[in-house]
């Protein structure tokens, strides 16, 4: 029997024995992301492949976190949000719009999965200053949009719904994946695409790394947050809505492998058609990781990113 169908049968019966039933699982999903959730070229070919995606494909390639709740619930069942391009702050598809359309969707889901970030970095303009990141988001701009949409979906999910914030990748890592995978990709398709030039063109390894400590930043100030929400501080989760994020802390702090955002991205994770976005192999990496620290499932995220 495949290893993780094991963990899910597992993580099932704790469920059981803790008193829980089988009732009590989400039967619907809804999710909230951009191009990484669309799984856009992980099968080396542009564009979206939502049946390759980490959270919502039907592909036994990536093994989803969708086909995982459907061996839990078979009757499980999505209504996806996710849209290539969106941010957390900006944009008419960023945070607050994508959950607005979730808190429209008739039946509400009872799992909303959230991944966001990249775009927020990648559309900014590369800095000429000595600050490498003075062209980013300040942390007061990430966290009031972080807000939006996550009091809205507090406001508007069933009693006891679960939403899970995940971390996103430093793009300077994913720059390091595309470099070491062959040097058309920073030589012609980066610039030719104008992937990410914040930090493709970049030529200071200091300055992407300057970049990669803000995303750090994010992700730290992404699950403060989530834990303000998860204790009800303040009243803004009047509902028990179940706020959970995989961020533990920074590689530097010693947390690699502890969540998507301490992966450090190797050539193989990434496609070759813009060198950027994740591959099949690190689509299926992604669900496994989310998998592990959802409420509802089962493993630990250094056994997937192995």
């Amino acid at each position: 029997m495949n290893a993780f169908r094991v963990q899910i049968l597992c993580g099932v019966a704790a469920w059981l024995l803790a008193g829980a039933s089988l009732a009590q699982l989400p039967t619907k999903q809804a999710n909230v992301g951009d191009s990484m959730s669309q799984g856009a070229g992980a099968d080396g070919w542009p564009g979206d492949h939502p049946e390759l995606s980490w959270v919502r494909g039907t592909s036994s390639n990536v093994y989803s976190v969708f086909m995982r709740y459907q061996e839990l619930v078979p009757s499980f069942t999505q209504q996806p949000e996710s849209v290539s391009g969106a941010e957390m702050v900006g944009g008419g598809n960023n945070f607050a719009a994508q959950a607005a359309r979730v808190c429209a969707q008739e039946e509400k889901p009872q799992t909303v999965s959230v991944l966001l970030g990249s775009n927020d970095v990648c559309n900014r303009p590369r800095s000429s200053s000595a600050d490498a990141t003075a062209n980013m988001y300040s942390l007061d701009t990430w966290v009031n949009a972080l807000r939006a949409g996550l009091d809205q979906l507090a406001a508007c999910l069933p009693p006891g719904a679960t939403v899970h914030v995940l971390s996103f990748p430093r793009v300077d890592f994913l720059y390091s994946a595309g470099y070491a995978k062959g040097l058309w990709c920073p030589y012609v398709v980066w610039p030719g695409a104008g992937i990410c030039r914040i930090v493709t063109a970049e030529r200071s390894g200091a300055r992407r790394a300057q970049i990669g400590a803000r995303v750090n930043e994010y992700n730290e100030a992404t699950r403060a947050e989530v834990e303000l929400y998860r204790a009800n501080a303040d009243g803004r989760n009047p509902r028990g809505i179940h706020f959970v994020a995989d961020w533990q802390g920074s590689i530097e702090n010693g947390y690699a492998n502890t969540s998507v955002g301490t992966y450090v991205f190797r050539a193989a994770d990434i496609n070759g058609t813009d060198c950027f976005h994740p591959s099949v192999s690190a689509q299926r990496k992604l669900a496994c990781v989310a998998w592990a620290s959802n409420p509802h499932g089962a493993g630990t995220a250094s056994e997937c990113l192995q």
